[in-house]
């Protein structure tokens, strides 16, 4: 198995209930991620703190099949952005309820694997269980082994059932249906379209869905989503964001032709479930490629490099006002690219943030796609244009060990970023703690469903 994995292990309890799903599934569960319990708990009835928690199996499974294609394929819409009830729902483990206290732990795709928040239970919430662990950052587990643990337990249930008499329930037949469906490709990539779009199964409008999956043909089967998702922000995809995709169709943007290195001479960038270690490694090589050295990389350097003539950034007006910066593939691998900052600061790490799409997508057909989403490809992004513009080794040899706030002031003019981009930088270095590590505070990125007895 791998080292990055999602457990759950669990040993059968003879527990009173009246309910016969409950009864004949309750266990001793212990949650973890990558080795960290999830389900270490104080008891305050017995003051014991132990890593697993007594619980029935049967919410549990029924949840995480009920959810299935949405922790799948929808991902978050952000940190800041509070999603719906029904993408809370969906992707919050305290929905799984049925009066029992579950650990407060979030799922959701990043477009690579899925991604889990935790934090520890609210002490000034009484109640039996308290759960002591969370994380300061998202865990990842790859798509592959969460299908395989959820899949697993889920299975585990129903034979547990079946072997106690209790064959016929809702989960047995909701479970079959999944499988069926999976097996099949056009339905699975039905499901999928309708998870990407915040509905759950069968619940997407017919019409819509039809003419989104085969929008993708013409956006990307990869780009259409982030764009969805982008669009929506955590509620479902309507009308209103459909027309929004379409009015890209219509902008005039700005004429672009990316004129990139070729990757194959990348190293071995370490972890690739780590998106800032491949862009880092990308960023040196595009770097290198405009030799550029560790100084700063002026704007006309940085448009040509895009094939943008500086005529064209002063005579454009700002078209789009979207949440998202597309570029539009055209004839003889040219783009045409629909910015959305005004800023020039901002609008300058929006073009360094295009070429690491480009960088990123080389070999793929679609739409180039630029957001605020936590997804791998959008954090790819990030820490390529911040390592482009303002090399890690470079502000390091500037500020001299010096991180004070007017010497990044200093460092961001001379690289011409945001003070945010350099603290971003420091911190993801271990040169600084922001303010968040240094209060202890979790990287929840809203305020979690509370927990229910």
């Amino acid at each position: 198995m791998s080292e990055r994995h999602l457990d759950f292990a669990f040993q059968w309890e003879a527990v009173g209930n009246d309910v016969p799903e409950l009864y004949h599934t309750m266990a001793r569960l212990s949650l973890s991620v990558n080795n960290y319990s999830l389900t270490r708990n104080e008891d305050c009835w017995s003051r014991t703190v132990k890593d697993d928690v007594l619980v029935a199996l049967y919410p549990l499974a029924s949840w995480l099949a009920s959810s299935w294609w949405r922790l799948l394929y929808e991902p978050h819409p952000g940190k800041g952005v509070r999603p719906s009830m029904s993408w809370r729902m969906a992707h919050e483990l305290a929905s799984a309820n049925q009066g029992f206290i579950w650990p407060t732990v979030m799922f959701a795709t990043d477009g690579e694997g899925i991604q889990l928040w935790s934090r520890p239970s609210d002490e000034s919430v009484e109640q039996s269980v308290r759960y002591l662990n969370g994380s300061r950052f998202p865990f990842f587990v790859p798509v592959d082994d969460f299908r395989k643990g959820v899949s697993a337990l889920i299975d585990a249930v129903l034979n547990r059932l079946q072997a106690c008499g209790c064959e016929d329930t809702e989960l047995r037949g909701l479970w079959t249906l999944i499988c069926e469906e999976t097996a099949d490709t056009a339905i699975a990539r039905l499901r999928a379209f309708e998870a990407m779009m915040g509905y759950d199964p069968e619940e997407c409008p017919e019409s819509l869905l039809k003419t989104m999956s085969q929008l993708a043909t013409t956006v990307g089967e990869d780009s259409l989503p982030e764009l969805m998702s982008a669009l929506a922000q955590g509620n479902e995809f309507g009308v209103q964001h459909e027309k929004q995709i379409e009015c890209f169709f219509e902008l005039h943007g700005i004429q672009a032709r990316p004129n990139i290195p070729d990757t194959s001479i990348r190293g071995d960038a370490g972890d690739t479930q780590a998106p800032w270690r491949v862009a880092v490694e990308d960023a040196k090589i595009v770097r290198d490629y405009l030799g550029c050295g560790l100084e700063p990389i002026p704007n006309s350097t940085l448009f040509d490099a895009l094939s943008i003539s500086s005529a064209a950034i002063k005579g454009y007006t700002l078209e789009n006002r979207s949440r998202v910066s597309v570029a539009i593939p055209e004839n003889q691998q040219g783009i045409r690219f629909m910015p959305r900052k005004k800023h020039p600061v901002a609008r300058r790490f929006e073009y360094a943030r295009l070429l690491g799409d480009c960088m990123f997508r080389r070999d793929d057909e679609g739409w180039l796609v630029s957001s605020d989403l936590g997804t791998f490809r959008q954090k790819y992004q990030r820490a390529f244009a911040a390592e482009l513009l303002c090399p890690i080794e470079g502000v390091k040899a500037v500020m001299q060990g010096d991180y004070s706030d007017s010497a990044i002031d200093e460092v961001a003019e001379y690289f011409d970023v945001s003070t945010t981009t350099v603290i971003n930088l420091l911190a993801n270095n271990h040169l600084i703690e922001t303010e968040d590590l240094v209060d202890g505070n979790d990287a929840w990125p809203y305020r979690p469903l509370a927990a229910r007895a």
